[in-house]
């Protein structure tokens, strides 16, 4: 039996359309409705339990008084339980110097500051938790969440969001080693405990830096931070330094990770932080509260429902864009933004199509030696598929993409940003098409 050519190119086509429905991803929609509100939040700020120069409660009353809805405090390898004395006054330690003591006096009452002399030098003890929480905690509007960064050696820092006691960090051989073994114990706790545990790789872009290889060789990790507010952190990327921008990093991961895996259901997430230390400075290079954070989908304002809601994938990254909704339907992506009167957006639909050539040459210094950094991948990885200025913002799924995700990026620069030039950002997570 012999078809006309227009009948062969209908075939072709209705097996084209039939590909493509098959391969395009579950509908969704992340908005608010159906007993489902969102929440503002961040996971990751110190105070002067570990590194942070304010007291617990200065950093707490900051972000409640800043219109978030939950706070995690993460200080390292510590938990605030317990007896903490800090010196005050210390020559070598200025952190607390007596007027901060004055100032915690007069904002939260005599009876709040405790103020001893211990080994014949003054000490205030630092407020523990459960006060924290006494104090702060209402129901329904604001919630402080118990959490710790497990800091290990090799610029592993890993936040744990929702543990019951301190995670001892572990030594290894490898950075690799180091964070499986590391994520392995944190996954651990939780079980043991009986806890949901929100729990994200830090800033990969701070220090010695973690690469896309490092990340895609440990199992189950399904969080990092795609932005970091700290001033040393260089999200944008370092090309002296042979680093990589922290959007690059998660197109490499993703792509490695989707490309490469059985499993399909599982990309990487990503959250925003402040990483706040600095609480009485502003200005680029300080490390303050304010600069990046997680939008929440959540039934309600417990631990549980939150990190329930981000395993699910409804939270989104920001450094100061909002979104009203993130939708797929019927392979049509968008993104409804919450816009600002005399603020324009640009979003970019970003993804990797099956098939890419997903080899990475390793970066050699000028002698032809191996260098320790992400390796160099084809620019089909993490290529921009759409961009537009419409708002809502909207991208039609082919179905031969990994995955697709969307960057939107305002026109406002951001207020004390952590370097110049930081426009408001936001991030969706990916949707990964099978």
């Amino acid at each position: 039996m012999f078809w006309s050519d227009s009948r062969v190119r209908t075939l072709a086509l209705a097996a084209l359309l039939l590909c493509a429905a098959v391969s395009a991803p579950a509908d969704m929609a992340v908005e608010e409705g159906n007993g489902k509100h969102w929440f503002k939040g961040v996971t990751h700020f110190h105070t002067l339990w570990s590194d942070g120069d304010a007291a617990p409660e200065v950093a707490v009353q900051w972000y409640q008084s800043h219109g978030y809805d939950f706070i995690c405090v993460s200080d390292h390898n510590i938990l605030q339980t317990g007896e903490k004395w800090f010196p005050i006054d210390k020559p070598e330690d200025k952190r607390l110097p007596m007027e901060k003591v004055e100032a915690l006096r007069k904002e939260f009452g005599q009876d709040w500051v405790v103020v001893e002399q211990r080994d014949g030098k003054p000490m205030m003890r630092l407020k523990t938790l459960t006060e924290l929480q006494e104090r702060f905690q209402q129901p329904d509007k604001f919630l402080v969440i118990p959490g710790e960064e497990v800091t290990a050696e090799k610029a592993v820092h890993i936040n744990a969001v929702n543990t019951r006691e301190v995670i001892v960090p572990i030594k290894a051989g490898t950075v690799s080693e180091t964070l499986q073994k590391n994520l392995d114990a944190i996954e651990a706790h939780g079980h043991e405990h009986n806890v949901p545990l929100l729990v994200h790789i830090n800033h990969p872009n701070w220090s010695s830096t973690i690469t896309a290889e490092e990340i895609v060789s440990v199992g189950g990790e399904r969080f990092f931070e795609v932005y970091n507010g700290h001033g040393g952190v260089r999200n944008w990327g370092d090309p002296a330094k042979h680093i990589t921008s922290t959007d690059r990093l998660w197109d490499i991961i993703l792509s490695l990770r989707l490309g490469n895996a059985a499993d399909t259901t599982k990309p990487m997430y990503a959250v925003a932080t402040d990483d706040a230390h600095n609480w009485f400075y502003q200005g680029p290079g300080e490390s303050i509260p304010g600069r990046g954070w997680i939008m929440v989908l959540a039934e309600s304002l417990t631990a549980e429902s939150l990190i329930e809601a981000c395993k699910r994938g409804d939270v989104y990254p920001t450094s100061g864009v909002l979104f009203d909704s993130i939708r797929v339907e019927n392979g049509t992506f968008s993104v409804a933004i919450k816009a600002e009167e005399g603020v324009t957006y640009t979003t970019q639909f970003i993804g990797t199509r099956k098939g890419t050539d997903l080899h990475g040459e390793p970066v050699k210094d000028e002698n032809g030696n191996e260098i320790r950094a992400t390796h160099v991948y084809s620019d089909q990885l993490g290529t921009v598929l759409h961009e537009t200025s419409d708002n809502p913002a909207v991208y039609t799924i082919n179905g031969d993409e990994m995955y697709v995700r969307a960057k939107v990026v305002s026109s406002k620069l951001k207020k004390n940003p952590f370097r110049e030039g930081d426009y408001e950002t936001a991030w969706t997570q990916p949707v990964a098409v099978k």
